[in-house]
C-alpha cells in the first residue's frame, strides 16, 4: 500500500514538473497589438507588469479601443461559464 502511495507521488511530481515545461513565454517585442491590449485591460494583475505593458502599447501606438469591446465581452462570457 505505501508502494503505491509512493509511485503516485513520484507520478503526480513528475506530471507537475512537465506541465511546467510547457508555459510559452512571450516577449513584449513578440505581441501582437491585440495581445498587448487583452494582457493590459484583463491579463495582468501586478502594477508592474501594467505599466510595462502600458509604456509598450505607447511606444508601439497600438490602438486598444479597437479591442475594448471584444476584450470585456470574452472577461464577461469567461466568467459566466
Amino acid at each position: 500500500m505505501k508502494s503505491i502511495i509512493f509511485f503516485c507521488l513520484i507520478f503526480f511530481s513528475l506530471f507537475c514538473i512537465s506541465s511546467e515545461e510547457k508555459k510559452i513565454i512571450i516577449t513584449f517585442k513578440e505581441l501582437s497589438d491585440f495581445q498587448a491590449c487583452y494582457a493590459f485591460m484583463i491579463g495582468s494583475y501586478s502594477k508592474e507588469e501594467k505599466s510595462m505593458l502600458k509604456d509598450w502599447i505607447t511606444i508601439k501606438d497600438f490602438n486598444c479601443d479597437q479591442y475594448a469591446e471584444v476584450i470585456y465581452r470574452a472577461k464577461i462570457l469567461g466568467s459566466i461559464q
